[in-house]
């Protein structure tokens, strides 16, 4: 049984993946009143998948300070779930400008340093030992995406309504939210609603910075030999092994495994979800499984589980880049690679549905 529709809140937050649901959790601690809009169920779309991996190095320094306060937030996400949901496992990057990003890194406290080929073993008995030199954050690690959608879930209670924003419109003073089930009036509307963000805000003349949309599909594969820990996540921007790649630990006995690079742009701008026949892995299954005879020769070749979804970052040179657009009481945050700022996010987001000034780093790209 669904929770009913209220007629008014505060504030109509429109989406629940891992910021939408992150939002509101922060919008409820702050004494709004919030309903979060979602046709399905949390976390089903973009956030779907078992872990995400959390790491502080990125190319824009104002995300690399984020992840401080979100590794922070994390840690305060846990206190109050009782659960452990970003591990500490760390994170392995290959390929990385070592010495400048481990400067970077010190310089915001994180201990970095290259890892020695014995603790290399150690953390991923799986990888090649060709490897090369391997840049090592240990305060990184892997968030538990399912573990963290459960808690926000509980934490929203009934504040989540599975219905669908179909129209976003001002109304007088404040906004209106139609969905199949009625309508709910707002003073303001957060809109998280990943691909399906530009059908709510386009009729009101809000454009975001150009997006590609993309498939994202990554292999989950047996661990023949277990790390000594919690594994890292891993990033490959070398292309040592012929692909620039990513990693995450599904457990102790499960790897998952992305290419960055998997598929042209898609076509439908409009599309929010992926039909089955939206894309062909085919080419992208044959590099990756390519890529994991080589990187991770350790790793059970054949694939236990397989994950598709669609994503849209934002057009740029900055894979994560973030921002957040506001029209006539209508807010609208875009982004990729966001599972791992998500608490520090929605409390950031729910500031600034609040009526305050939103914080620079929701600062759009420039074009």
């Amino acid at each position: 049984m669904t929770a009913p529709l209220p007629p008014r809140v505060d504030v109509v937050v429109a989406g629940a993946g891992i910021v939408g649901l992150a939002a509101t959790d922060a919008l409820v601690r702050r004494g709004a009143s919030v309903v979060c809009l979602d046709g399905g169920a949390p976390g089903h779309a973009q956030s779907a998948g078992l872990a995400r991996g959390f790491r502080h190095i990125h190319a824009d320094p104002a995300l690399t300070r984020l992840a401080v306060r979100s590794r922070e937030a994390w840690r305060r996400l846990e206190e109050r779930a009782g659960a452990g949901l970003l591990e500490r496992g760390g994170a392995v990057r290959l390929g990385a400008n070592v010495e400048p990003e481990i400067a970077a890194l010190r310089e915001i406290g994180v201990e970095a340093r290259v890892l020695d080929p014995g603790e290399a073993r150690s953390r991923l008995p799986w990888l090649a030992p060709e490897a090369g030199p391997l840049l090592f954050d240990p305060d990184a690690g892997a968030v538990r995406a399912q573990a963290a959608v459960r808690a926000l879930t509980g934490f929203v209670g009934d504040r989540f309504v599975r219905t669908r924003a179909l129209a976003v419109e001002p109304d007088g003073d404040g906004v209106r939210v139609v969905t199949p089930r009625g309508e709910v009036r707002c003073a303001r509307c957060l809109i998280c609603a990943g691909t399906g963000t530009e059908r709510l805000v386009a009729p009101l003349g809000l454009t975001l910075a150009p997006r590609e949309r993309r498939a994202a599909f990554r292999l989950t594969f047996r661990v023949t030999t277990p790390a000594a820990g919690p594994a890292p996540v891993w990033g490959d921007r070398g292309e040592r092994f012929g692909e620039i790649a990513y990693g995450a630990p599904e457990g102790p006995d499960r790897y998952a495994v992305g290419l960055i690079d998997t598929t042209p742009v898609l076509d439908a701008p409009d599309a929010e979800a992926l039909p089955s026949d939206a894309v062909d892995v085919r080419d992208a299954r044959r590099r990756l499984l390519a890529y994991v005879r080589a990187a991770f020769p350790g790793l059970d070749p054949e694939p236990v589980d397989v994950m598709l979804r669609l994503f849209a970052s934002l057009r740029g040179p900055d894979e994560d880049a973030i921002g957040l657009w506001e029209r006539d009481g209508v807010l609208a945050f875009a982004g990729h690679n966001l599972f791992k700022h998500a608490p520090s996010l929605g409390d950031l987001l729910a500031d600034a549905a609040l009526g305050g000034a939103p914080d620079p780093v929701l600062s759009p790209p420039r074009a």
